[in-house]
């Protein structure tokens, strides 16, 4: 398959990697400095392939993405909304594969008229060194559900031979995804607040009871979602992937605007309409603003 992937982000340069091992990937970048050193070097990938190097296409033109196969959208929710114009674009009979975090793109997504919309999340940890290189730090899975479609649209989903980036598909994309959003909603502004790794969540009794009163109060949004389950499936990513830092951690460290109102913020819009209180959720989220706000305006060096 042709497989387009706009966003050369580490999740998207980790999609460009494995994929590229089964398909002809093409990845569309904001920058022609990224797409230049993409077509020249490659990805660069360390950790579990051993410095393996993957040769893939790379162009800041998006003119080629009806061209493609599949597209796999692997930006930032926050920059969702500025690529509306060029999906609506796109042939609707082009299958779309949106993996960003949180549920706010849900209401993106239901703009689009594409006749295939499948729906990811993204249990890998992986760090993006430079413009091509990528650090695979954890391997996990990739969860899939259709969000638009037939029953039988799996099989038109690109195929994965290797062990290392496995995918598994679901019929319940809401439980799938909120499942998700509950483990980011924990991990990643906690993690952001004591500035740790993510293995300190469970590791560290004070903040253990923290992250349990955290998540008791987000499941109480989510009645869909088995609370004692869910606790167990957070403490398994906290200690699967207790030498990282979190996606959050890492955006604060580096300057980045965090993804903290399309994770924890849209908790808390979601229970302000079925008029349920997180009063320790909104202050967790209120922190993490807090914390955005001060390092803009302080410095990076100065926070951390």
């Amino acid at each position: 398959m042709k497989i387009g992937i706009i966003g050369g982000g580490a999740v998207g340069l980790l999609f460009g990697a494995f994929l590229s091992l089964n398909h002809e990937v093409s990845i569309f970048t904001r920058t022609k400095a990224q797409a230049n050193v993409l077509n020249k070097k490659g990805i660069i990938l360390a950790g579990s392939q051993a410095n393996a190097r993957y040769s893939i296409k790379a162009s800041d033109n998006v003119d080629r993405l009806g061209s493609q196969d599949f597209v796999v959208i692997a930006v930032k929710q926050y920059d969702l909304e500025s690529l509306l114009p060029l999906l609506l674009d796109l042939p609707a009979h082009l299958p779309l594969l949106f993996i960003q975090n949180g549920i706010g793109h849900l209401e993106i997504i239901k703009e689009l008229p594409h006749e295939t919309i499948f729906i990811g999340t993204v249990e890998h940890g992986v760090k993006r060194v430079d413009l091509h290189q990528i650090v695979h730090t954890g391997v996990g899975v990739t969860n899939i559900a259709v969000y638009k479609g037939l029953e039988d649209a799996f099989i038109s989903f690109p195929k994965s031979s290797s062990d290392q980036f496995p995918f598994v598909f679901h019929k319940d994309y809401k439980k799938m995804i909120f499942s998700k959003l509950m483990a980011n909603s924990v991990i990643n502004p906690l993690t952001t607040i004591f500035n740790v790794k993510n293995g300190s969540l469970v590791e560290n009794p004070h903040f253990y009871r923290l992250l349990k009163k955290l998540h008791a109060e987000i499941c109480s949004v989510f009645p869909e979602i088995e609370s004692k389950q869910s606790l167990e499936k957070i403490e398994h990513i906290c200690k699967n992937t207790k030498d990282n830092f979190s996606s959050m951690l890492v955006d604060m460290r580096e300057g980045r605007k965090t993804e903290i109102e399309a994770i924890l913020g849209e908790v808390i819009c979601r229970a302000k309409k079925k008029e349920i209180a997180l009063p320790f959720a909104a202050f967790v989220f209120e922190i993490i603003k807090g914390m955005e706000r001060e390092r803009d305006l302080k410095g990076i060096a100065s926070m951390f």
